[in-house]
């Protein structure tokens, strides 16, 4: 199995370790040292609030949970999973480094004494234990007790030391942010009930937005209730600060320097092939595709297999053969016949459109029938007279395809021709085709492939960061256009957006992001990385945050009150209907008023998810207050509005709400304690002054 594969499947396992790793190596390269750490840099990686992450720093540790992973894994890291590391180190050390700040800030100390205490006392750490205990579970307090005092150990008892005393210290942290956590008793009941309680319900939902749908003439919106909503509601129709951005992308791709050394891999692998290697065995031990020990149909894989794969014999070995994944060494195993037949074809495509009759094009078609039946390029024809914009390009190429791929008067076509003849004109609802039948078949092929991608070597990356630096350097002091079209780049546009959302054109990227809302309009940006690539960009625009205007607001504003005045016409009609009831069971709400329809949800809980409804916390709270064979009054939920009646709910049993309680306690207290301090370090990292420079340093 590849190794990336391996890291998928293992992904959740990665995240823990990472963390556990991570912990571990800043702790014993830097003993939690933060004043040290905050010496003066000429180049940095980073910086959090006014400490500096020296490029030393950063590596030392990604170096060492490197290393873990490695060794987990038994292999090499690609790219990706590379990239992917660098983040989780990142994002650790951002909230270590906070939450000592907030350490200090309140002035948290461990003692000597505690440490000793911990360590050396009945209950030491548990983490420690497990290294001293047995497949029994029994702990070895001889020889743990012997290793602490063992001089050998002394260096590792010291930086043990500086890790509990760490995590003491986040313990203590903790407690503070913690101690006002509570849990209630009504808190406990409820989630008792969410995990118990079953109701069986009738109701009755109406939708707004079908009992009154917008082309009815009494809902209308006048200028003057736009205007007034407008001036009431400033707030609503605030705009953010925008920008507007131009750039220029140089993609991550493989230069011809990295695909001639998969080539030089290929030929050495036919050489081990000449020399008597079994090709399975290398497929086995090199390919990132395994060997699929089946048989393949025309059709079934890429054009660049196909053509070798369907035009070889058992025992060919061909290569390199390139396709979209990278380059491969086809060998054919073994053929046979099939009961299908595939055809290979090329057509040219002429439409039907407002400039030109039926005649005309029926009699282009003639025309060119006859020059390609006069040994005319049919490719070349393809290409410039295809309507066909997928195939078009190839050469009007369609590659293999069975009966019923294609529309009924062309397979006919296709499949009654002869292999090398022209047929046509051919017409269907696409327009009219010509076809040359290239090949037949009914053969089906087994094959193996040592499959090589071709990756982008960090040579050729730093190539690419070169150039783009190139135009970075040169566009910040000329004209972007034209340096541009110097260059032989293609100058795109965003269009306004806001901070923290998605950048048309580019994606999520924060140092474009954060370049373009710290700068003002006009400005160049150096070398920034974006999603597979580098670009630079020039902040074309720069909106201040401020009131939209109304007329860009008014179809807006118009939408809202009419959705409004639905909502309110729906309040009336179920306040009506609940009136016609005089509090007699849903069910005879049939024979009062016709057009109402009763709809059952039978063993439904709390988190439940009603056909019609889905999941509605209104709808379920509104329930679980009502006493059986009770009709609720009109309950707004969040897409309808409601009459609810209960006709079955289990009761709430207390003897077993009492075996429980403690369990669910303790579940909510950990759900509330996860939550806040989540919520809390998010905030530290808001109001944090936090800066990446990990970009100019990984490429």
């Amino acid at each position: 199995m590849p190794l990336m594969t391996k890291m998928r499947d293992n992904m959740p396992a990665i995240l823990i370790g990472l963390v556990v790793a991570f912990v571990i190596m800043i702790i014993f390269e830097w003993g939690m040292d933060f004043g040290g750490m905050g010496r003066q840099q000429q180049n940095f990686v980073g910086k959090v609030n006014n400490r500096e992450i020296s490029y030393q720093e950063f590596s030392d540790v990604l170096r060492n949970v490197t290393e873990m992973q490695r060794q987990q894994f038994g292999g090499e890291l690609d790219d990706e999973f590379m990239g992917f590391i660098r983040e989780q180190v990142w994002e650790n050390l951002v909230n270590e480094i906070l939450l000592e700040e907030e350490i200090r800030r309140r002035g948290i100390q461990v003692t000597d004494d505690e440490i000793v205490n911990w360590v050396y006392g009945e209950n030491p750490p548990q983490f420690l234990q497990q290294q001293f205990t047995d497949e029994e579970g029994n702990f070895n307090r001889a020889a743990y007790d012997m290793a602490l005092t063992d001089p050998r150990n002394r260096e590792q008892v010291m930086q043990l030391e500086q890790m509990l005393r760490q995590q003491r210290k986040q313990e203590k942290l903790q407690s503070l942010l913690m101690s006002s956590i509570r849990v209630t008793e009504g808190e406990i009941r409820q989630r008792f009930k969410e995990q118990n309680v079953r109701m069986d319900v009738q109701y009755v939902a109406l939708d707004p937005n079908r009992l009154f749908p917008t082309s009815r003439d009494e809902i209308t919106v006048t200028d003057e209730e736009i205007q007034r909503h407008y001036n009431a509601n400033p707030e609503k129709f605030r705009s953010p600060p925008q920008r507007n951005l131009e750039f220029v992308t140089f993609p991550f791709v493989p230069s011809t320097a990295d695909t001639n050394d998969v080539v030089r891999e290929i030929e050495h692998f036919m050489q081990r092939i000449e020399e008597g290697e079994d090709f399975l065995d290398l497929v086995e031990n090199y390919s990132h595709t395994p060997f699929a020990d089946a048989f393949f149909k025309p059709g079934e894989l890429s054009p660049g297999k196909e053509r070798v794969v369907f035009g070889g014999e058992p025992g060919d070995i061909v290569g390199p053969v390139f396709d979209d994944d990278g380059a491969h060494l086809i060998k054919i195993i073994d053929t046979r016949t099939g009961r299908d037949e595939f055809v290979r074809a090329q057509h040219i495509l002429l439409r039907f459109d407002e400039d030109k009759d039926s005649a005309e094009v029926w009699q282009q078609a003639n025309g060119l029938i006859s020059q390609l039946r006069d040994d005319a390029d049919f490719a070349g024809f393809a290409r410039e007279y295809s309507a066909d914009p997928g195939s078009g390009q190839r050469g009007g190429d369609l590659g293999w395809f069975g009966r019923g791929r294609m529309v009924p008067p062309f397979e006919q076509a296709a499949f009654g021709a002869q292999v090398g003849e022209i047929v046509g004109p051919v017409e269907s609802q696409f327009g009219v085709h010509i076809i040359k039948v290239n090949d037949r078949t009914n053969r089906e092929v087994k094959f193996a492939t040592i499959h090589l991608p071709i990756e982008l070597t960090a040579f050729t990356r730093n190539e690419i960061f070169d150039l783009a630096s190139d135009f970075a350097h040169v566009a910040d002091r000329g004209n972007f256009h034209e340096e541009a079209e110097y260059f032989g780049l293609e100058v795109q546009e965003t269009g306004f957006f806001s901070k923290n959302g998605i950048i048309p054109g580019i994606g999520k990227s924060e140092p474009v992001m954060r370049f373009a809302f710290e700068h003002r309009a006009g400005r160049v940006s150096d070398v920034l990385e974006v999603s597979n690539g580098y670009g630079v960009i020039k902040i074309v625009d720069a909106k201040r945050e401020g009131v939209k205007p109304l007329d860009e607001v008014r179809s807006q504003i118009r939408a809202d009150l009419v959705r409004e005045k639905r909502w309110e016409k729906a309040r009336e009609r179920a306040q009506e209907i609940y009136n016609k009831l005089e509090g007699r069971s849903l069910t005879e709400i049939t024979g009062i008023d016709s057009d109402v329809r009763i709809q059952t949800a039978r063993d439904i809980g709390i988190n439940s998810s009603i056909s019609g409804v889905g999941r509605d916390n209104k709808f379920i709270g509104a329930a679980l207050g009502l006493q059986p064979g009770t009709v609720s009054r009109p309950v707004e939920g969040s897409r309808h509005f409601y009459l609810i009646e209960v006709t079955r709910r289990t009761e709430f049993d207390e003897e077993m709400y009492a075996d429980q309680r403690d369990n669910l306690k303790e579940q909510i207290l950990q759900s509330k304690r996860q939550q806040f301090f989540t919520q809390w370090l998010e905030g530290l990292r808001e109001d944090a002054t936090i800066v990446d420079n990990r970009y100019m340093f990984y490429r």
